[in-house]
């Protein structure tokens, strides 16, 4: 996405060199609305798609955001007993009960293909929703045809194929090409074409308002230097075109070395310690004994941990 931009909010300097940060970058638009301050352009933001998709569809029953809202960044799902998370880009909560999830998706083909990650989000939310809308957006910065099917905007929902009636539970999943919006002169598709950093000063004022809050979020964001931590651990990890599931098994491999060289230090620990000790003695076991006892179930411990 980057090298067909023309206008990223501005740059932040790494030890490799500057970074270019666009408006979709994760890591920005995290920091950013996790301050209150920004909230209301996220909902502007959220809204102006949400009235497109509407006069697209207009049989949608999809509600823009009114009410009293408080967003959570990277708003972590809980898969079953083991604690698996999946993170989400963002969440806007309103009135305390209805939820707007959102997804910049900035590359067609990640290592979990859209269409399969975002029905996984989906199934997450609505399941933790109690009945209440948990719906999804997902802002596609390069088309995923699975999804799109050729259109600008597609929503998909529960639906009754006998009657053909919707059920119950009207939350949906909305994609959204921003490529095809951006092309366009109105609020919206400017919306579309600053997300994508191909115009970097819209003409709406509303469109205006959004574009102002990402640029003055960045002046602190850039400045920040924990910001420059993150972006080179991301860097490190995910470069541009790297694959996802390369940058995972780096991220993997390093933590399972570490986990096995606590392990190897705990055990060498335990063995040596006064009461292992103390428990072979009072079985029965010489002093000699016992420390081959312990040298023997630490060598086949650390062999076990080898293979792992």
């Amino acid at each position: 996405m980057a090298a067909k931009n023309s206008f990223p909010l501005g740059y932040v300097d790494l030890p490799d060199g500057a970074k270019a940060i666009y408006p979709m970058n994760d890591i920005f638009l995290n920091y950013t609305f996790e301050d209150m301050e920004y909230w209301e352009a996220l909902r502007l933001a959220t809204n102006l798609i949400i009235e497109a998709y509407k006069c697209y569809n207009p049989k949608t029953k999809i509600m823009t955001i009114t009410g009293k809202i408080k967003v959570r960044t990277q708003y972590k799902h809980l898969l079953g007993k083991d604690n698996t998370t999946r993170n989400q880009d963002l969440r806007i909560i309103e009135d305390e009960t209805d939820s707007t999830y959102l997804e910049f998706q900035n590359r067609a083909k990640p290592d979990v293909p859209v269409e399969i990650r975002s029905v996984d989000y989906f199934g997450l939310g609505i399941g933790q929703s109690r009945g209440k809308p948990a719906n999804q957006i997902w802002l596609l910065a390069q088309d995923v045809d699975a999804v799109l099917q050729g259109e600008t905007f597609t929503r998909y929902i529960l639906k009754d194929e006998v009657t053909e009636n919707d059920h119950p539970a009207t939350s949906g999943i909305m994609y959204v090409s921003l490529t095809k919006l951006s092309k366009a002169e109105s609020p919206v598709e400017e919306l579309a074409a600053f997300l994508l950093g191909k115009i970097s000063d819209p003409k709406s004022e509303v469109v205006k308002k959004i574009a102002d809050a990402f640029k003055a979020s960045f002046s602190t964001f850039k400045a920040d230097k924990e910001v420059a931590k993150m972006l080179t651990l991301a860097e490190r990890y995910k470069h541009d075109g790297l694959v996802e599931g390369e940058a995972r098994g780096k991220i993997i491999g390093e933590a399972r070395g570490k986990i096995i060289g606590e392990a190897r230090g705990k055990i060498i620990g335990e063995a040596r310690g006064v009461n292992k000790l103390a428990e072979l003695i009072k079985g029965g076991l010489s002093i000699d004994e016992a420390l081959c006892k312990i040298d023997e179930e630490q060598d086949k411990q650390l062999a076990d941990l080898n293979k792992l």
